[in-house]
Order: C-alpha cells, then sequence, then structure tokens
C-alpha cells in the first residue's frame, strides 16, 4: 500500500447526495476479476452516472468535464458510500486514481475499506465542504492539499480546515501499512513461536 502523507492534487466537486456502494461500483462490474497492481475496476466506478444507456460520457457530469479528469480528490457530498458493504467500491475509487474523499459524512463500512485500502477519508463540516464546492467551480481545476500529519486540509484559496482521524488508521496510512503489512512487522516473533511451538508439541508435527 502507498504511504499517504500530503496529496497536492486537483479536485472535483460532487454534489449529489446519498452515492451508495452500487453507485459507486456497480455488481455487474464487481464479478470482474481484479488483479493487484492494476486499475481493472476502474471503468466500473460511478460508471451509470459517468456515462449514458448507450454508454457515451455525460459531457454534464464533472469527472467528465476536462480540468476534472486528473482529479485525485473528490468532495463529495452527504452519506458518500452508504449502503452495501462491497470492498469493491473502494477499490474502485482506488483504481480510478483518488487518493483521498472530503464530505460531510461517509458509510461507515466503506470508509474503512477505503483507509484499509490507502485512501484518505476526512470528514468536514457541511459548511466547509459548501465552500470548496464553490472555490472549485469557480476555478475549474484547482488544486486542494491534503496534510495528514498536521490533519489539515488547504482549500484552493488558501483557508485551512483541520479534521479528525483515528490515531492507528492515520500512522498506517503514513507508514503504508494494511492489515497483512501490519502482521508483516511482527514476523520475527510470529517465527520464533511457531519454532518453539513445533519443539513443545512435537507430537503435533505430522499434523501441522
Amino acid at each position: 500500500m502507498e504511504p499517504f502523507t500530503v496529496l497536492n492534487a486537483i479536485a472535483a466537486p460532487l454534489d449529489i447526495p446519498k452515492i451508495d456502494t452500487g453507485m459507486i461500483m456497480p455488481g455487474r462490474y464487481s464479478r470482474k476479476y481484479r488483479r493487484p497492481g492494476h486499475p481493472d475496476y476502474a471503468e466500473g466506478f460511478l460508471h451509470d452516472l459517468r456515462f449514458d444507456a448507450d454508454n457515451n460520457p455525460r459531457a454534464d457530469f464533472v469527472l467528465n468535464v476536462p480540468e476534472y479528469q486528473e482529479a485525485k480528490i473528490l468532495v463529495a457530498a452527504a452519506d458518500f458510500g452508504c449502503g452495501s458493504s462491497r470492498e469493491t467500491a473502494a477499490y474502485a475509487v482506488l483504481d480510478y486514481g483518488l487518493r483521498a474523499l472530503i464530505g460531510p459524512s461517509f458509510g461507515d463500512i466503506f470508509n474503512g475499506n477505503c483507509l484499509q485500502n490507502g485512501i484518505l477519508v476526512v470528514v468536514l463540516p457541511q459548511e466547509a465542504v459548501s465552500e470548496l464546492w464553490r472555490q472549485l467551480r469557480e476555478q475549474p481545476g484547482a488544486r486542494i492539499i491534503i496534510d495528514l500529519e498536521k490533519q489539515m486540509v488547504t482549500a484552493p484559496r488558501g483557508d485551512t480546515y483541520a479534521f479528525d482521524i483515528e490515531p492507528t488508521r492515520k500512522k498506517r496510512l503514513l507508514l503504508g501499512l494494511d492489515d497483512v503489512g501490519v502482521t508483516m512487522e511482527y514476523m520475527s516473533k510470529i517465527e520464533v513461536f511457531e519454532e518453539r511451538h513445533r519443539k513443545v508439541l512435537s507430537w503435533l508435527a505430522p499434523i501441522i
């Protein structure tokens, strides 16, 4: 998992509330096999909002506007990621190229899945989110800076907003550690335990 420290990137405003995980990643795309290191779920991300019934890009959808197409930050509306617990929704966000989401509220399980996959989820008051939307619309292609160590968001015009994050989640993001990575930090202790276990319970060796 790529560490998250400071992100200075183009941000896109998405003022559509209650976008659930089924909209973030439609079920028909979730059945596709995802290869590690390949953006296999990028096509599915918000597909039915980005494209019409004939699979043509909707010109008026924010992520199809040229100035926002390189966005790595999405400023979303309330309850983004509500609905089912499908982890493919977080994969789709990551494969599309986003590293951070900002909004007034997020689905709890979706939030956890994003953090587990290296996507920072920042919760700000609605007033702050609305101000970010305004600035991003007035200056398409503008950048937002997110400093995880300082827990600070800097808007295009320089105003700043502090955010909270659970300390353990913060540490893992800064170090680029998911659950497997955390376990691997204890590999030497695990190996010592297993070796001692085999000696003490040698009669179990044929079974282990």
